[in-house]
């Protein structure tokens, strides 16, 4: 069926174009101008090939007065006649007319809309019959369409805060014939798409384009701006309507760009801004009477960038622009002025542009938005669910606010909705709570994994599900990795990047595993950093750890960052494990050095650990009884003290006062039992065992030891096999300790003092020794 657009001049020709649909004619979208212009709309239809009709007004009776009473009830029939269909209308879509007072004209291209969309269209006044009407009617899509002063950025973020399922589209102008004319693009542009996509990447290095498909990206050294726009108008010269050359550039399906942006402009390069400067006089002239904050160029003066060149957004032609930069789109009011007379975003929506998404915040944004929002757009997303899901990611990565915000329609698709099948390149192993994904030979450019394992879904759905690289890797260009849903709402994996990657060399595959989220490395560095700088409260003095910590303290920067980073980019776990990995080996070295002091410190004097630290830890309760001694089976009580400074560092005594047996560890995570039959004779060994139980959420990986006081010049010796041992969570590990017992002077009970270290952290068991 072929689309066409209806050219009307009166709000009575508009409604009643949009409420002549007979079954059998071609779908006609009909456009609104006072003036019978129609200039946007005809150079739409060249460009997309569409026909034109003109609406043709009824006979009126003689006389101006007569015939503007009669417009004027017809206006109202027809808008009653609408409002009266679209009531029934689907309940998936709502459209809500946003209008008070002198704004009644907006209603007619809501009701154009909400006609075309076959959808349920209501009127509110104020936010409170908003929020009313959509509680009631519990939509799915949900387009508000009025003025665009009454729409502003604090109305439309409480709606998506209060209905966060909702996919929420804003249609806003000045005038009654713009929004019509956006009403237009936003309905035809879905009917025809475009089948190039350009994202514009200045912040990315590089000299040539890449190419994937339907999408071309220049990085900052491949963008020429001539080839895109044409040169933006000056302040107070008229210009021209613009026509397109011989050759017009072709259409784009979007354009899509991440740079450096304000209000009133869009970095292209370093050498090229998009301007949002208005190119129509009167307004300009409207802004100086009106406004106190003006553009640098409004007060007579150059460019706020003088040697840039300026480039105007008019001359985009592209059916979707996604801003990924600060500040441009601005809802209700505007830093200069009113109207959007000097804002970017509207510039496209005034010319080209029937979508424009964007966040009105300050941004850190990252080139995996905008190239998640093309891949689902291909995939056959709706514009709202593909703009939910960057913001999703958004808040999975910590990147930004995730306020990414449609001005359009959201329920509208630029692509059949397929579900395309898993490359053969892929192949996913899930068992419960976790899944592995095999890349062999290639990474596809983009790659959707279903999840299945419930638990999987569980994690997904209260946001801890994390996708890492089972091995690290890196890469010239970005690889994105988060996670999506499919269409019967199951979680899935997205990895993705600027082009398909071909693995070769020696390492052919690429592994990614999905679990919930799970301690890294850099949180082991950042919790051993505090714990290596509070051991003078420890009364443990290491001449190592200043320079150490000092090491570490100039690293953790890049080390967050990099962190950061490799949430969203999996190409950067391989820079984030080289970083930890040497301050993970400074700190294995600190560790021996601190498990050898220690051992010096119980070796040559009466060193008490809990001793060591009372002085700057206070008791904060004891519990008693607290348990029996597995050693005697006495009643055992327990000390809690913590930091007076830090009072999140804390030590938990176990202590039994019959037999002297201790434990004192960081946390209830940790148990040490030494096992076996603790009797010692002259000139013998003795087998004990060391067991210690993580019922922590990590792996530890420890540095073990044992001493008695004095007990070298005696002739006593003390053997770990293994001296270094991994518990793993949830786990127990066992090392086997050998004493090989002296003669001393007297066979006076004395106490074992064993201690386990690893990243700073110290646990200790005490238990006493007896001859025979």
């Amino acid at each position: 069926m072929t689309l066409s657009i209806t050219l009307t001049r009166t709000p009575g020709e508009y409604l009643a174009a949009a409420l002549d649909r007979p079954a059998t004619a071609p779908a006609a979208v009909p456009v609104l101008d006072p003036t019978g212009r129609h200039v946007w709309p005809r150079r739409i239809a060249a460009r997309l090939g569409l026909p034109l009709t003109t609406a043709h007004a009824p006979d009126r009776p003689a006389g101006p007065a007569a015939a503007a009473g009669d417009a004027t009830r017809d206006e109202d029939v027809l808008l009653g006649a609408a409002l009266t269909e679209l009531r029934t209308g689907r309940e998936e879509h709502l459209v809500v007319a946003v209008a008070h007072g002198d704004d009644h004209a907006f209603a007619h291209p809501a009701a154009v809309y909400a006609l075309a969309k076959r959808a349920r269209l209501l009127s509110a006044a104020n936010e409170d019959d908003i929020h009313r009407t959509v509680r009631d009617t519990a939509p799915r899509f949900l387009t508000l369409v009025g003025p665009a002063r009454l729409l502003d950025f604090g109305l439309v973020t409480r709606i998506r805060a209060r209905f966060p399922a909702l996919d929420v589209g804003v249609l806003y102008a000045h005038s009654a014939a713009k929004l019509s004319e956006l009403v237009l693009k936003t309905l035809v542009y879905p009917e025809a798409p475009a089948t190039a996509d350009v994202l514009i990447a200045p912040l990315l290095k590089g000299d040539e384009p890449l190419r994937n498909g339907q999408l071309t990206v220049y990085p900052q050294d491949a963008v020429d701006a001539a080839t895109f726009t044409r040169p933006a108008p000056r302040p107070g010269v008229a210009t021209a309507e613009p026509r397109d050359p011989a050759e017009p550039a072709p259409m784009h399906r979007l354009f899509s760009v991440i740079t450096h942006g304000s209000e009133d402009y869009l970095r292209l390069t370093s050498q090229d801004i998009l301007c949002g400067l208005t190119p129509d006089p009167a307004e300009q002239a409207a802004a100086r009477r009106e406004s106190r904050t003006l553009p640098a160029c409004m007060h007579g003066g150059d460019c706020v960038y003088p040697d840039a060149r300026r480039w105007d957004p008019a001359g985009i032609p592209a059916q979707i622009v996604f801003a990924n930069a600060c500040l441009t789109l601005k809802l209700g009011t505007q830093l200069f002025g009113s109207h959007n007379r000097f804002t970017v975003a509207q510039r496209f929506l005034d010319s080209w542009a029937g979508t424009y998404i964007a966040s009105p915040l300050l941004k850190d944004g990252t080139p995996g938005e905008n190239l998640l929002f093309h891949y689902l757009l291909d995939e056959g997303a709706t514009v709202g669910g593909a703009v939910r899901q960057v913001n999703d990611s958004l808040r999975r990565w910590g990147v930004d606010a995730p306020e990414v915000l449609v001005i359009g329609d959201p329920e509208a698709r630029y692509a059949p909705a397929v579900a395309r099948p898993v490359p053969d390149a892929v192949t996913c192993q899930e068992e419960p709570g976790r899944a592995e994904i095999t890349f062999e030979g290639r990474l596809p450019a983009f790659t959707r994994v279903p999840l299945k394992d419930p638990d999987l879904r569980e994690a997904h759905r209260g946001g801890q599900l994390r996708l890492v690289p089972a091995k690290p890797f890196g890469g010239k260009l970005p690889l994105y990795g988060t996670f999506g849903e499919t269409a019967d709402g199951e979680p899935a994996a997205l990895v993705f990047g600027f082009q398909e990657r071909r693995l070769t060399g020696t390492e052919t595959s690429r592994t990614l595993t999905a679990a919930p989220r799970q301690r890294t490395a850099a949180d082991r560095i950042v919790r051993a950093v505090e714990r290596y700088e509070n051991l003078a409260a420890l009364d443990i003095k290491l001449d190592k750890t200043r320079s150490v910590l000092t090491d570490t303290a100039n690293s953790l920067p890049a080390v967050a960052r990099r962190t950061k980073d490799h949430i969203a980019d999996l190409t950067q776990s391989e820079p984030l494990h080289r970083a930890t990995e040497r301050i993970l080996a400074n700190c294995a070295r600190l560790d021996r050095h601190l498990l050898d002091t220690l051992l010096r410190l119980t070796e040559t004097r009466e060193y008490h650990f809990v001793e060591a630290y009372r002085p700057t830890y206070a008791v904060e309760g004891v519990r008693s009884p607290y348990g029996e001694c597995r050693y005697c089976g006495e009643a055992t009580h327990r000390y809690t003290s913590a930091h007076v400074l830090r009072p999140w560092l804390r030590r938990l005594l176990i202590s039994c006062p019959v037999c002297g047996a201790t434990q004192d560890t960081e946390d209830a995570t940790v148990g040490i039992a030494i096992e076996g039959d603790a009797v010692l004779a002259p000139d013998s060994t003795t087998s004990l065992r060391a067991r210690i139980t993580n019922d922590g959420d990590q792996e530890l990986d420890l540095l073990l030891g044992a001493r008695i006081t004095r007990g070298k010049p005696h002739g006593f010796r003390f053997a770990l096999s293994p001296d270094r041992l991994t518990v793993p969570a949830g786990g127990t590990a066992t090392s086997h300790l050998t004493i090989t017992t002296g003669r001393p002077t007297s066979l006076h009970a004395m106490l074992l003092r064993f201690y386990a270290v690893g990243l700073g952290r110290i646990d200790f068991a005490g238990r006493d020794l007896r001859f025979r």
